[in-house]
């Protein structure tokens, strides 16, 4: 089977873009016409965590490779537009936010360059809010030689692992998921933001990838149509109870299969040149999309005031032409550099 799947690439667009619209038009016309679905763009964080299990289990998987080889890949593939959403949001927030640099936001940036500012209740959305994840997804990279070994040595304990941490994961978030809005910040930080919580969505798609790869799973009859699986994850997303939280993987079993029947059936649709292209600057959309929107909207306001709802499109076509912009001049040269290999794992 294929490693490099562009059906996949193609939905981490949609990912990313449903990720701006949750943060910056949800209360925008025409998303307020499914404004369930749109508020809760950010469960695409969820579904980006466990496609990075499968991508790279599918990528890794029977390959020896060192693993200082494979963190330089790693490193090479997050740290260039990383680095210049952290410097732009700083730049955005010290010379039209208010933003003083005083001891606590000399933390707040020490720890986001670190990839740590998920792990300290408090700090996990400062300064470039969506970096949590990358946070998170570090801790992944950090863990997955591991979980690799593991995963192919002893299948039954890996899925043991796996329900265990899920289960744990929905648990304590369930347990203070209501009470959020009154509790303190390291209760809530810790059940929304720490990478433990978010670790069983990671290890579902490493199973995924091993389904994908090593069984017959493409004829399971009932994963045959990416079609309806997707019908069926915004219809959890537009009728979640309001006492239900997707934040920690609830659905992401269902993303896995999704995940699986993608790339199997790894549509011509999906494989579409534009959709594939916007897919490989996803990264970039999604970590840029602060520092992009931050700015142009404190020019709109003192400048330009163009309307919310025209703002908004332009602003994302702003956001796709930075991400273009990084993804050429800056992603790919460095992660050459960096890496000393090519492609997109």
């Amino acid at each position: 089977m294929k490693t490099q799947i562009n059906a996949l690439t193609a939905t981490r667009a949609f990912a990313a873009i449903m990720v701006v619209i949750h943060h910056f038009g949800s209360e925008l016309y025409p998303f307020t016409l499914s404004k369930n679905i749109f508020h809760a763009g950010n469960i695409a964080v969820s579904y980006f965590f466990v496609l990075s299990g499968f991508v790279l289990f599918i990528a890794y998987d029977g390959k020896r490779i060192s693993y200082a080889d494979y963190f330089k890949r790693r490193i090479g593939r997050i740290a260039p537009a990383y680095y210049l959403s952290l410097i732009l949001m700083t730049l955005v927030a010290v010379g039209f936010l208010k933003y003083a640099l005083n001891a606590t936001a000399v933390k707040e940036i020490g720890l986001s360059a670190l990839f740590l500012q998920a792990y300290v209740p408090s700090f996990p959305l400062v300064l470039n809010s969506p970096a949590w994840s990358i946070s998170v997804e570090m801790f992944f990279y950090l863990l997955f030689p591991a979980f690799l070994i593991l995963l192919n040595r002893n299948i039954r304990l890996f899925v043991i692992g796996t329900v265990v941490l899920f289960v744990l994961a929905q648990y304590f978030h369930m347990k203070y998921y209501e009470q959020r809005w009154s509790l303190p910040d390291s209760i809530v930080d810790t059940v929304f933001f720490n990478p433990i919580m978010h670790i069983n969505q990671f290890l579902i798609g490493m199973l995924g990838g091993w389904l994908y790869l090593k069984t017959n799973i493409s004829k399971w009859k009932f994963i045959g149509s990416s079609f309806l699986l997707f019908v069926l994850i915004l219809l959890l997303i537009a009728y979640r109870p309001d006492s239900i939280s997707y934040q920690v993987g609830l659905i992401a079993p269902v993303f896995m299969f999704f995940i699986i029947s993608t790339a199997i059936a790894d549509t011509r649709i999906l494989n579409a040149r534009p959709l594939v292209f916007l897919g490989e600057i996803s990264y970039g959309i999604y970590i840029l999309q602060f520092p992009v929107f931050k700015l142009l909207q404190s020019l709109n306001t003192s400048y330009m005031h163009i309307p919310a709802g025209m703002f908004f499109f332009i602003g994302l076509v702003v956001l796709l032409l930075t991400a273009a912009a990084s993804y050429y001049l800056l992603e790919q040269p460095l992660r050459k550099m960096i890496s000393g290999v090519k492609g997109r794992g």
